[in-house]
């Protein structure tokens, strides 16, 4: 083999061949946000290139391509919109997620999850570093018009006479004095406009900046609370998508009896009418609901019961995090050793007891994309989705009555924050602030868990990945909607309705699309 054929061989690798795609994604990022360089342009264009004719030689999924190109726009978009580093993150989530299906199922290739992990890593980092940067941009009141210069202080850069150069707002702009020589380091006052050209006086006393140079942080916007929630749904389904194995098109159920017992009742639900299937999830929903109006009544009538109820749920919080935990364990590393049981205890009940000791989001949010993703990946292969569908169907009506006539649900959240009871994410709309400074994004788990799983269900049964990739955008679009258009307005609501309908409109039209594509 000669060395062409090795560099062709080497390119068609699909660890090297998807490395070499988001490093020139991210490049070409680069390259947009800090034009002109030529480097940034370069390394993108050469990346790309490369990626490009490793990705011709192997069987690509188109689904996979399209979250990769749905990452990239939402690399551009924190460029845009500033969220302070979500909407990157979402991003580098994407990336991640069309990463694992990129290559189609049965194909006998898979990207390694080491690789998958780091990338996403790298790109969540630069993120947040694009959002440093960006950061000072954010305080600097944006220009509607010319006009709005006149009035404005800045400092001669050269000296005018009667021509030459000012430091306006962050500009440099070309002015003319108005009166005289004005010396180099001198301050002026824009007096009028003239094409491009600003005409300036000297300002006889300095004084200091006006309000329009006075930096302050913005108040929270919609693009940091779109793209935070849009994060923790995207980082759910990355968990969930990393412990099932595309190649077999199968969770590692030999390694886990609970997983193997779950696809015996899933095979056999499978071939029953579409009527059951749906019926079959009716008694968890129904005892849902009861366990819901059930701790209701012991708050509001027992007062007393709800330090008991907080350290129930606490005790069983460290055994669905050893779970989980152990799940990941076996898919990414294989079969649980009997020295990695103690280790995996450790590890959870320390988890827990050090975020009672010191409570942080950063803490509670980790714990809960663990155990929420653990969760859909139970539920995602125990039903088909037409029992998923059922049970999201029900479950958004039962959340729109406990939210909007009942009240029930907001009295349990507002307990669960003030007990410090894990059952909800924590997503601050400004990490750069000061800590307890930033009002948070509230999302439950069951937001999160919920619409996830019908996306690995129709994952697991489906023949194309297109179901499940429709069913994750309609998620992110009902996120979208719900933010922008309700929870920005500074009161809760209901989030199934929205998450779960988008679910479920995503599914339903990705089915359709499925089945013309064939």
């Amino acid at each position: 083999m000669d060395l062409l054929q090795q560099l062709w061989a080497w390119l068609a690798d699909p660890n090297v061949a998807y490395l070499l795609l988001v490093g020139g994604i991210l490049a070409a990022v680069a390259a947009w946000s800090i034009p002109g360089t030529g480097l940034a342009e370069g390394l993108a264009v050469l990346m790309l290139g490369l990626a490009l004719i490793g990705l011709l030689r192997l069987p690509i999924s188109a689904a996979g391509l399209l979250l990769i190109l749905l990452g990239t726009l939402l690399f551009l978009s924190e460029l845009y919109f500033q969220s302070g580093g979500y909407l990157g993150l979402s991003g580098a989530l994407a990336l991640g997620l069309g990463g694992i299906l990129l290559l189609p199922p049965g194909a006998g290739k898979r990207i390694a999850p080491v690789v998958l992990v780091g990338t996403t890593l790298i790109a969540a980092v630069a993120s947040f570093g694009l959002a440093f940067l960006m950061r000072p941009l954010r305080r600097r009141p944006p220009l509607q018009s010319l006009e709005q210069l006149i009035g404005a202080e800045g400092i001669a850069q050269t000296d005018l006479d009667p021509e030459g150069t000012v430091w306006v707002r962050g500009e440099t702009w070309t002015a003319r004095s108005a009166e005289g020589r004005i010396a180099a380091g001198e301050r002026v006052r824009v007096l009028a406009i003239h094409g491009l050209r600003l005409q300036v006086a000297r300002m006889e006393q300095p004084s200091g900046p006006s309000p329009a140079y006075i930096e302050s942080s913005p108040p929270p916007s919609g693009p940091a609370a779109v793209g935070g929630g849009m994060a923790i749904l995207l980082a759910v389904h990355w968990l969930s998508f990393l412990e099932f194995d595309l190649s077999s098109r199968r969770f590692p159920v030999l390694a886990d009896p609970s997983l193997a017992i779950a696809r015996q009742l899933s095979e056999q639900l499978a071939a029953r009418p579409v009527g059951e299937q749906a019926i079959s999830t009716l008694p968890m929903a129904l005892g849902w609901m009861a366990l819901g109006f059930l701790l209701a009544l012991l708050l509001l009538r027992l007062r007393s019961s709800s330090g008991i109820l907080g350290n129930v749920m606490l005790g069983l919080f460290p055994l669905a995090l050893f779970f989980s935990l152990r799940l990941l364990w076996i898919s990414l590393l294989g079969p649980l050793p009997p020295w990695g049981l103690p280790i995996l205890v450790g590890v959870a009940f320390g988890l827990v007891l050090g975020w009672r000791c010191r409570p942080g989001w950063v803490a509670l949010n980790g714990m809960g994309l663990l155990i929420c993703s653990a969760a859909a990946v139970y539920l995602g292969h125990l039903w088909t989705p037409g029992a998923t569908a059922a049970l999201l169907f029900v479950m958004m009506l039962y959340d729109a009555l406990a939210v909007y006539i009942s009240g029930h649900m907001q009295q349990l959240a507002e307990w669960a924050i003030g007990e410090r009871v894990p059952l909800m994410f924590f997503i601050p709309l400004d990490l750069l602030s000061s800590p307890g400074k930033s009002p948070p994004l509230i999302l439950g788990f069951g937001d999160a868990v919920l619409p996830t799983v019908l996306t690995l269900s129709a994952l697991r049964t489906h023949p194309t990945p297109w179901p499940a990739v429709g069913t994750l955008l309609g998620i992110l679009i009902g996120h979208g909607i719900l933010v922008r258009g309700f929870l920005t307005r500074g009161k809760g609501h209901a989030g199934l309705p929205f998450l779960a309908g988008g679910a479920l409109v995503g599914y339903g039209l990705a089915s359709v699309l499925e089945m013309v594509l064939e």
